[in-house]
């Protein structure tokens, strides 16, 4: 038997790439910007309810590929945000 090669992609399905880089680029730079961890906390809930928003709206005219990837940004952006500021909190010592 002849191994089955896979179809090709079709041509109009490109990826959308560009919400997530530029929201972890905002969300990297913001963090090396900022020195205190609680504005960090609150761009990271900002970013994320702005690709919510964003997501929406696009829901709304039927670009659901694009509500997809505002969503995975938001997660994005929620996830390595979040583990930035647990690795800064986990860098202070703080011990209880």
């Amino acid at each position: 038997m002849e191994p089955s090669t896979p179809p090709p992609a079709p041509d109009n399905k490109k990826p959308i790439n560009w919400p997530i880089a530029i929201n972890l680029g905002l969300l990297l730079l913001n963090f090396l910007l900022t020195r205190s961890l609680s504005n960090v906390a609150i761009s990271i809930v900002v970013l994320a309810v702005i690709n919510g928003i964003a997501a929406v709206m696009l829901s709304l005219f039927g670009k659901m590929r694009w509500v997809t990837a505002f969503i995975l940004s938001a997660l994005l952006v929620l996830l390595i945000g979040l583990g930035l500021c647990a690795l800064a909190l986990s860098n202070l010592h703080i011990n209880h």
